[in-house]
């Protein structure tokens, strides 16, 4: 149990060094007014991972795996169409973004004209961090390890929780001592210099985002004709 224990906190810890959440949690905390709200990103990051471990853990995942398959293979048709829909409007909504963005980043004003979206609501943080935390579950191979090790030990219900819990809250702790941090310099000239040049370029995230998705949606749609 010492073991497990301890190798629990070594693969979290090592786990929880991500510079793409790290990176993220930064570009958030600039563009959002009350920085409390950042919470709802950790939250939405930290259940996210609890959730989907267990369901990892728990055989859901592969029973849903198994149940999208299914659906794929009876209605592909329907399927891939419904993801050719999806993956223009999205193309379409990113290139339209992308020139608005960019005709006011020209405006008189210079590069201040370009502005974060400032609508990023305590439920829009949530969702960003599950998300995020959903799309990074697929390349972590520490998780899993962990979590095949756990499965090793049989353990009951409650003790797999806890552990998973242990888990998560480190994999967490960065995030929390970057929110803390930050707190600790605002008001700052370096910090409000790094929040200009973030707010600028926050700007972009949007626009480039939905772009991406829609081409990597109509490559998946497209795939049934190839």
């Amino acid at each position: 149990m010492w073991l497990l224990l301890t190798t629990t906190i070594t693969t979290s810890f090592l786990d929880s060094l991500n510079p793409s959440a790290i990176a993220q949690q930064l570009l958030l905390q600039a563009m959002v007014k009350d920085k409390r709200h950042i919470w709802f990103f950790i939250l939405g990051i930290g259940l996210a991972n609890l959730a989907l471990g267990l369901a990892v853990y728990y055989g859901v995942a592969a029973w849903v795996s198994q149940l999208l398959s299914r659906a794929l293979a009876l209605w592909p048709a329907y399927i891939y169409g419904g993801v050719l829909v999806a993956g223009l409007l999205c193309l379409l909504a990113g290139i339209r973004l992308l020139v608005k963005t960019g005709r006011e980043g020209k405006n008189p004003g210079g590069p201040e004209g370009a502005k974060a979206p400032d609508s990023l609501t305590p439920r829009a943080l949530f969702f960003l961090g599950a998300a995020f935390c959903a799309v990074e579950l697929t390349s972590a191979l520490p998780y899993f390890g962990f979590l095949a090790l756990l499965a090793g030990y049989g353990l009951g219900p409650g003790r797999v929780l806890l552990f998973i819990l242990l888990y998560d809250g480190m994999y967490v702790l960065p995030l929390v001592i970057l929110y803390l941090g930050y707190n600790r310099l605002r008001g700052t000239i370096l910090l409000q210099r790094l929040e200009a040049a973030l707010s600028r370029i926050a700007a972009y995230i949007l626009p480039v985002v939905l772009t991406l998705a829609g081409v990597l949606l109509l490559y998946f749609g497209m795939r049934a004709w190839l």
